[in-house]
Protein backbone atom coordinates (compact mmCIF):
# COMPACT_ATOMS: atom_id res chain seq x y z
CA UNK A 1 0.00 0.00 0.00
CA UNK A 2 1.99 3.08 -1.00
CA UNK A 3 -0.39 6.00 -0.12
CA UNK A 4 -1.20 5.98 3.45
CA UNK A 5 -4.92 7.37 2.70
CA UNK A 6 -6.56 5.50 0.14
CA UNK A 7 -10.51 5.32 -0.39
CA UNK A 8 -12.83 2.92 -1.23
CA UNK A 9 -16.19 1.68 -1.99
CA UNK A 10 -18.33 -0.72 0.16
CA UNK A 11 -22.12 -1.01 -0.54
CA UNK A 12 -22.01 2.67 -2.36
CA UNK A 13 -20.33 4.07 1.32
CA UNK A 14 -17.12 5.66 0.58
CA UNK A 15 -14.47 4.07 3.70
CA UNK A 16 -11.65 5.79 4.08
CA UNK A 17 -8.19 3.21 4.49
CA UNK A 18 -5.77 4.99 6.51
CA UNK A 19 -2.20 2.99 6.96
CA UNK A 20 -1.05 4.15 10.61
CA UNK A 21 1.05 3.10 13.19
CA UNK A 22 -1.14 4.02 15.86
CA UNK A 23 -5.19 3.84 16.06
CA UNK A 24 -7.92 3.52 18.92
CA UNK A 25 -9.92 0.42 18.02
CA UNK A 26 -12.83 0.74 19.96
CA UNK A 27 -12.31 0.00 23.82
CA UNK A 28 -9.59 -2.93 22.45
CA UNK A 29 -6.47 -1.96 24.10
CA UNK A 30 -4.52 -4.87 22.35
CA UNK A 31 -1.64 -3.84 19.77
CA UNK A 32 -3.94 -5.14 16.53
CA UNK A 33 -2.86 -4.99 13.14
CA UNK A 34 -5.81 -3.60 11.58
CA UNK A 35 -9.80 -2.15 12.64
CA UNK A 36 -13.03 -1.71 10.96
CA UNK A 37 -14.92 1.76 12.74
CA UNK A 38 -18.11 1.35 10.35
CA UNK A 39 -19.51 4.44 12.21
CA UNK A 40 -16.72 6.78 11.55
CA UNK A 41 -16.41 4.39 7.39
CA UNK A 42 -12.77 4.11 8.28
CA UNK A 43 -10.45 0.74 7.94
CA UNK A 44 -6.97 1.06 9.81
CA UNK A 45 -3.76 -1.14 8.91
CA UNK A 46 -1.03 -0.74 11.22
CA UNK A 47 2.16 0.81 9.03
CA UNK A 48 4.65 -1.57 10.39
CA UNK A 49 3.61 -4.39 8.57
CA UNK A 50 5.06 -6.19 5.82
CA UNK A 51 2.79 -4.97 2.43
CA UNK A 52 1.87 -8.89 1.99
CA UNK A 53 0.47 -8.36 5.65
CA UNK A 54 -0.95 -4.82 4.75
CA UNK A 55 -2.87 -6.84 1.71
CA UNK A 56 -4.07 -9.13 3.89
CA UNK A 57 -4.93 -7.66 6.54
CA UNK A 58 -7.00 -4.88 4.30
CA UNK A 59 -8.89 -7.97 3.04
CA UNK A 60 -10.18 -8.91 6.22
CA UNK A 61 -11.26 -5.71 7.73
CA UNK A 62 -12.87 -4.99 4.47
CA UNK A 63 -14.63 -8.45 4.99
CA UNK A 64 -15.42 -6.85 8.16
CA UNK A 65 -16.76 -3.68 6.35
CA UNK A 66 -18.92 -5.69 3.69
CA UNK A 67 -20.50 -8.09 5.97
CA UNK A 68 -21.53 -4.66 8.44
CA UNK A 69 -22.87 -3.24 5.08
CA UNK A 70 -25.12 -6.10 4.00
CA UNK A 71 -26.97 -5.91 7.51
CA UNK A 72 -24.32 -8.55 9.67
CA UNK A 73 -23.58 -6.46 12.42
CA UNK A 74 -22.43 -9.59 14.43
CA UNK A 75 -20.01 -11.29 12.75
CA UNK A 76 -17.61 -14.27 14.23
CA UNK A 77 -14.23 -13.82 13.56
CA UNK A 78 -12.95 -17.11 12.91
CA UNK A 79 -15.20 -16.78 9.71
CA UNK A 80 -14.30 -13.67 8.69
CA UNK A 81 -10.42 -14.76 9.21
CA UNK A 82 -11.33 -17.83 7.17
CA UNK A 83 -12.64 -15.97 4.31
CA UNK A 84 -10.53 -13.58 4.42
CA UNK A 85 -7.70 -15.41 3.54
CA UNK A 86 -9.28 -17.24 1.28
CA UNK A 87 -10.50 -14.10 -0.68
CA UNK A 88 -6.76 -12.58 -0.53
CA UNK A 89 -5.31 -15.81 -2.01
CA UNK A 90 -7.59 -15.89 -5.21
CA UNK A 91 -6.92 -12.17 -5.54
CA UNK A 92 -3.43 -12.97 -5.45
CA UNK A 93 -3.55 -16.03 -8.10
CA UNK A 94 -6.08 -14.11 -10.23
CA UNK A 95 -4.69 -10.09 -10.31
CA UNK A 96 -5.17 -10.53 -14.23
CA UNK A 97 -8.87 -11.21 -14.14
CA UNK A 98 -10.82 -7.61 -14.23
CA UNK A 99 -8.13 -6.45 -17.07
Amino acid sequence: MALNKKTIKVCGLIYTVLVTEYFKAGDDDRNLWGYCDHESQTIYIRESLSEQKKRQVLIHELTHAVLHEAGYPEQDEDMVNRFSIILHQVLQDNQGLMT
